[in-house]
């Protein structure tokens, strides 16, 4: 879970597809949102509506985990780089196919994709644990051995530049490999100097000056090909931040699947609607014919009845539509979503979420003893009063069509990123003032004090088999903010 921005937060849940020999696999995702009464969201002033329209849900396959050893090995038909050349043989050959272009452009895409998340894993790890590590190996060496790693990924990449240059290919396909190129050494050089501003101390002269000749030669790299994705100084750099927004996007884009929003509810309610006028003029007719045959034609008591059965048969169809509505939010999903693999043009799993709120007495009792474990006694419970949110999401993935048509793409993971700016707007000014006697000073002073909330988000992933849940996981996270938005995001451990 992490800060967006000001008004958005965001986590991440990843989806393991289980080796099973059932046909799906699936997931039940509970969030309960525990919100201060005083910010007013209730089912008046926050709907379902503005629920779904505040919750973004984006959802990918999760990046295959390759090293770049892994990468630049020839033997390893998982290899992007290996299926690039291949293709490029075939195009060389006379293969002229569509499919085999579109190929290319993707694995061009998922190898910047593979990259920038072998580059994050390794320096994060050295970064973290590089004083424990200098106990156990020969640390200099191991950095040496990567960057010189780094240098045969690159030299790799220069020598398909090339051979893209010299295959009869689209202009579109040579622009793709050189922004995905810009986007690899940008991120080359980001890491490396995040290594060298941490660590760069510990370093003999000999490892910085390499890792300094590096992160030149990639800023060169990229100023030959007049980039947007260089920093300029005395420069506000409006264009590198805009050009990497693009090029961010347009990379991790192959990994994102399309979602085709179904109305889970329309055609039962229209069912249940039409069942409601039938009743309804079935009754006002069967009350007609009584009042027929008990009182004389236009006279006062007919009138009267007439009137009457009219009122009722308004009634009998509002109160039938109105259960009827609350039967199919029961029986039926707020939201069903099919997960479709755009490429392959099928449909790989579904989505069907829900929202409502919650009785404090319905709330299962290890939410609430996760919820109370960090409240100091039941006063600060009843001091501030919670409205209770729960959201459901019950995802499905198709095991056989997932495996038949992806080998290195197989898991996924949903960033769902959720907006708080409706929930501010009852909130009070962001600071306040108090009088204080200062015993240094003698005098009293004005102290300015901030006036927080704070939302306790309880996560709770089922993996569910048949009708039994599997595993369990939970997680809290509290996001404090205030009239201006959001100030941090903590994780409290939790312990059942």
């Amino acid at each position: 879970m992490e800060r967006h921005d000001l008004y958005n937060f965001e986590s991440k849940i990843d989806y393991t597809l289980e080796k099973t020999k059932k046909q799906k696999t699936s997931y039940l995702l509970d969030v309960y949102f525990f919100i201060p009464q005083s910010l007013q969201i209730n089912d008046n002033t926050y709907s379902k509506d503005n629920f779904f329209s505040d919750i973004n849900s984006r959802i990918r396959f999760k990046t295959p985990k390759m090293s770049i050893d892994g990468i630049l090995d020839e033997n390893n038909h998982h290899s992007p780089i290996n299926t690039i050349l291949n293709m490029l043989k075939l195009i060389e050959y006379g293969e002229s196919k569509k499919t085999t272009l579109t190929k290319v452009h993707r694995e061009v895409r998922l190898l910047a994709c593979i990259i920038k998340a072998s580059l994050r894993d390794q320096f994060t790890y050295f970064l973290k644990n590089y004083h424990r590590l200098k106990t156990q190996f020969n640390v200099p060496e191991l950095i040496s051995s990567y960057m010189q790693s780094i240098e045969k990924f690159r030299e790799k990449l220069d020598y398909i530049n090339e051979r893209i240059l010299m295959v009869q290919v689209s202009l579109k396909l040579r622009e793709a490999f050189q922004f995905t190129d810009e986007y690899m050494s940008l991120q080359i050089e980001v890491w490396l100097t995040r290594a060298l501003k941490k660590l760069g101390n510990d370093f003999s002269s000999e490892i910085r000056d390499r890792m300094i000749n590096l992160i030149e030669k990639e800023q060169l790299h990229r100023k030959s090909l007049k980039s947007s994705l260089v920093i300029e100084e005395d420069n506000d750099n409006e264009s590198f931040s805009y050009f990497e927004g693009i090029l961010k996007k347009y990379v991790q884009s192959v990994l994102y699947l399309e979602t085709k929003k179904k109305d889970p509810k329309s055609s039962s309610l229209e069912i249940l609607y039409s069942i409601a006028a039938g009743v309804a003029m079935f009754l006002s007719l069967f009350l007609g014919f009584l009042i027929l045959q008990n009182f004389v034609l236009y006279s006062i008591p007919f009138i009267i009845g007439m009137v009457v059965i009219y009122m009722l048969k308004d009634r009998i169809k509002d109160n039938i539509r109105a259960i009827s509505q609350r039967a199919i939010g029961i029986l039926f999903p707020d939201q069903h979503i099919d997960i479709v693999d755009g490429f392959n043009e099928e449909i790989i799993g579904d989505s069907k979420e829900k929202v409502n709120y919650l009785d404090w007495g319905k709330i299962p009792p290890e939410i609430l003893k996760i919820r109370r474990a960090s409240q100091r006694s039941e006063i600060e419970e009843k001091g501030k009063p919670e409205i209770v949110l729960l959201y459901k999401n019950k995802i499905t993935l198709f095991n056989r069509i997932i495996e038949r048509v992806h080998v290195r793409r197989r898991d996924l993971s949903d960033v769902i990123r959720f907006n708080i700016r409706r929930f501010l707007r009852y909130a009070d000014d962001p600071l306040q003032y108090s009088l204080n006697w200062n015993q240094n000073t003698r005098k009293i002073d004005k102290i300015p004090i901030s006036k927080v909330y704070h939302i306790n988000v309880i996560f709770k992933l089922s993996s569910i088999k048949g009708k039994e849940k599997n595993r369990v996981y939970f997680k809290k996270v509290r996001i404090i903010f205030d009239q201006q938005g959001i100030k941090r995001i903590i994780e409290p451990e939790i312990s059942l």
